[in-house]
């Protein structure tokens, strides 16, 4: 299997096995079969009673149209022989004329009275009723034939032939004989049933994806992720599933907030400690001798990798990417630096050294405070730190003009090597 195969192979189970596709398939499938059970129940239903009445309708017409004839044949025998082939000739064509039913009556067997023309159809007909003696029925085009044997007082055998406008009602055919058009009935239905089922199965399935889409976005760091408001009034088992989820991404947003903010209120108290611990260090070393070097040494380096790994915890604080440590707004930078100076020039006292800001130019920016405040905040302490003894570090704001993008620029020189 080449790369291309398998790529398609993957594809396409990836296809069949989503619920999307399981739902439309099981759906239009329980449709389609639906339909034809329908459709066979109800042929095989109408078709039984509908055979069963235009049988009984067949056999009550025959019934009626064999006592006509018969009627009728009896007065055509009784005119011929008592006034002749002229009266049965004018009493056909009135009954003709009157009922739309044509007569024709043989004697002495299959001799066709004179004045009558048979057609072929009509002398089938009277043969079957000699042969058979009794009443024949058939049917040519639109007509409907009956034959007929009588006998007159005598016993001479004659056999009347009655054409009767209007061809009976054929029987059912059964079920299983399709209609011409039966292909296109069932196509028809197939497409409806499948827009309805992808409708059905589109719709069952949207607040599935709303929730695998929120899930995965919650698991992304957005713990203000809420899937409720995305699917409206639902009330189903979808829904409930949505209103647990949002209930469970409130509290655990509202366990990571408290985290957050535990560790950061932490942080920041265990600085200020620390920072004074590094002042009375220096002190300490300025009124002992140098056996206390050593001692002092190791101290203000423990002291020194706490404060690492408290700026280490506030930095993996700020950028876990909660929603609280990304909000931003307008930050004045030079109320900002006020703050920060003014602590890093009290912690470097203790090296004799000084922290000086010169504003040039005010400035706000749109941040993070607490984020461009702790990145300053580094950057002046490091220059704290390396600075030599008795110099100032000095740290500048001012503003550049560039167009329309106006800058910011924040500057830290220290004295060190």
């Amino acid at each position: 299997m080449t790369l291309k195969e398998f790529n398609i192979f993957r594809f396409l189970r990836k296809i069949l096995s989503s619920i999307f596709v399981k739902i439309f398939f099981w759906f239009w499938l329980a449709t389609i079969l639906s339909g034809i059970t329908f459709y066979i129940l109800t042929t095989v239903t109408e078709s039984s009673t509908i055979a069963e009445s235009r049988q009984n309708l067949i056999v009550h017409r025959r019934h009626l149209t064999g006592q006509t004839i018969a009627m009728y044949g009896e007065a055509a025998i009784e005119l011929f022989e008592r006034k002749g082939l002229k009266a049965l000739n004018n009493y056909t064509d009135r009954m003709e004329s009157t009922t739309g039913i044509h007569t024709y009556l043989f004697a002495n067997g299959l001799h066709s009275l004179a004045g009558q023309d048979p057609s072929p159809q009509v002398q089938i007909m009277a043969e079957r009723s000699l042969r058979s003696g009794k009443v024949e029925f058939g049917v040519y085009r639109d007509t409907f034939l009956v034959a007929q044997p009588m006998f007159n007082s005598q016993g001479l055998l004659y056999i009347i032939v009655g054409e009767v406008p209007g061809a009976p009602p054929q029987p059912v055919e059964p079920f299983y004989r399709l209609p011409t058009d039966f292909g296109m009935r069932m196509l028809i239905t197939f497409i409806i049933g499948g827009i309805i089922c992808s409708w059905l199965a589109w719709h069952l399935t949207s607040g599935i994806r709303k929730l695998r889409n929120a899930t995965q976005s919650f698991a992304q760091g957005n713990l203000a992720t809420r899937v409720r408001p995305k699917l409206g009034n639902r009330s189903d088992e979808i829904g409930g599933l949505a209103r647990e989820f949002d209930q469970m991404a409130e509290q655990i947003e509202g366990l990571m907030t408290s985290q957050k903010r535990l560790l950061r209120d932490v942080s920041h108290e265990l600085r200020s400690p620390l920072a004074r611990l590094n002042v009375a260090l220096e002190l300490l070393q300025q009124k002992t001798g140098p056996e206390a070097e050593t001692s002092l040494h190791r101290i203000r380096r423990e002291a020194e990798r706490l404060n690492e790994m408290i700026g280490e915890i506030l930095s993996l604080n700020a950028i876990d990417g909660s929603a609280e440590a990304l909000e931003q707004g307008v930050v004045d930078l030079d109320h900002l630096l006020h703050e920060i100076t003014a602590d890093a020039d009290y912690e470097a006292r203790g090296r004799n050294c000084r922290v000086a800001l010169h504003v040039s130019e005010t400035a706000q920016v749109q941040g993070n405070p607490e984020l461009l405040g702790r990145a300053i905040e580094n950057i002046i302490r490091n220059a704290v730190h390396y600075t030599q003894a008795e110099t100032t570090v000095e740290v500048g704001l001012q503003g550049i003009h560039d167009g329309n993008h106006p800058w910011a620029v924040i500057s830290v020189r220290d004295q060190g090597p």
